[in-house]
């Protein structure tokens, strides 16, 4: 059994203070679980399902997501780093004042969250739903959103002008690129989003 599945049992569901490396949740169940200011190195939460799970003030260090389902799940003043969340189900969640950093996110679905100051480092988000969120102060930086589905979330104020946004999926309207901020070099990327082709 995995040390952190123990250290979960004994302070029923609110762990404070725990450093975990090299932990395998990979495919387990488990219920309700607040962490607090706790270090995870190298864990794997692959396949995982958790309902509601809680994150405060926690590192995560190459850790990997792949798959896991944590829908409504509560992150604040967190870091990751180098994480793996490939498909990872983060549908309803809530996000403040926390950084992705060279994280592997594909195919992730934060679709219908709403988040704070969440920033996303030399990221990659191909064909991420991240749609109808609710955010503020969102902050992509270098980041690949090609084919990402932004439909209904509102990028006013956001800088795309470091990301790739080839294919971004949006309405028809176009709407959710409204005050956004992008670069001269993304014209053409812009413009094959409203269909326009050159001559």
């Amino acid at each position: 059994m995995a040390r952190i599945l123990d250290v979960i049992d004994a302070c029923d569901g609110e762990v404070h203070d725990f450093s975990f490396s090299d932990e395998d949740l990979s495919g387990l169940a488990i219920g309700h679980v607040e962490f607090e200011d706790c270090e995870f190195s190298s864990c794997s939460f692959a396949d995982m399902h958790a309902d509601r799970i809680s994150f405060e003030r926690c590192t995560f260090e190459d850790c990997d997501f792949s798959n896991a389902q944590l829908p409504v799940s509560f992150l604040r003043d967190c870091t990751m780093r180098g994480a793996r969340l490939v498909g990872c189900n983060l549908m309803r969640g809530y996000w403040v004042r926390t950084t992705l950093d060279e994280c592997a996110a594909s195919f992730v679905n934060l679709a219908e969250g709403k988040v704070e100051q969440l920033t996303f480092k030399n990221c990659d988000l191909r064909e991420a739903s991240l749609s109808q969120m609710r955010t503020k102060r969102l902050r992509l930086d270098h980041c690949d959103l090609t084919r990402a589905e932004v439909f209904r979330t509102r990028l006013r104020g956001v800088d795309l002008s470091t990301c790739s946004i080839e294919a971004l999926r949006v309405s028809d309207t176009f709407a959710e690129l409204r005050g956004a901020k992008l670069g001269i070099d993304q014209a053409p990327e812009v413009m094959a989003l409203l269909g326009i082709r050159l001559a």
